[in-house]
């Protein structure tokens, strides 16, 4: 999968959770989910699907308590398609080859690097928060235990994860004007990513796709 075009990931990835909210939910859903659930297996069942099943779960039984049996396969079908495509894209997609690709396409660089950024956030801020948790417990603090130990200990993670992502956040800027980023002059990829009639011809069928679903359902 990582040797597919960005485009040809992003397409993929946009285009289950659509057919998934387009088609009549749940058997028409169905296979969007299991075709996300697929991918997710595919890039790794405990470092992709996994994940995304532990995501989703708590939303399943949100849904079970508010809408029954009925709205819970309804929309949890769908959100299921739709957390699974984003975790498997977020696994499969390097933001270096994504803002490559967008360059080589004409997108803007500053454009391109905030829409790789917003892709790499999820994978980065896990990794910080891992090690805040261990900061953390070698001072004696521990998330586990009653109600109110816990709060104290996500009060103590998320101060330092909000604060150290703001920090990136400023640092990111001071990297891209820097680099010249933001002085509007189109930039040459050297090494973008190849693109081949048949991943166009697949993404132009997705697009397709989505677009005779959209006319049936509203028909």
């Amino acid at each position: 999968m990582r040797r597919l075009h960005p485009f040809t990931l992003l397409a993929l990835a946009a285009a289950l959770p659509l057919l998934a909210w387009i088609l009549p939910a749940p058997r028409g859903a169905l296979a969007p989910a299991l075709a996300a659930a697929t991918l997710a297996a595919a890039a790794g069942p405990r470092r992709v699907l996994l994940p995304a099943l532990l995501t989703a779960a708590p939303l399943w039984f949100f849904l079970f308590i508010l809408h029954g049996v009925g709205g819970m396969l309804v929309f949890g079908v769908r959100l299921t398609a739709m957390i699974a495509s984003f975790v498997w894209l977020v696994a499969v997609l390097p933001p270096a080859r994504l803002v490559e690709a967008m360059v080589a396409a004409g997108w803007g660089a500053p454009s391109a690097y905030l829409f790789a950024a917003t892709l790499s956030a999820v994978p980065l801020l896990q990794q910080r928060a891992r090690r805040i948790v261990e900061a953390q417990r070698c001072r004696g603090l521990s998330p586990r235990g009653s109600p109110l130990a816990r709060l104290r200990a996500l009060r103590a993670l998320a101060l330092p994860l909000v604060l150290s992502a703001l920090h990136e956040v400023d640092e990111r800027a001071l990297a891209l004007e820097t680099r010249g980023l933001g002085a509007g002059h189109r930039r040459t990829p050297l090494a973008p990513p190849p693109d081949s009639a048949l991943q166009q011809a697949a993404r132009l069928a997705l697009l397709l796709a989505c677009g005779l679903a959209l006319a049936w359902r509203l028909r």
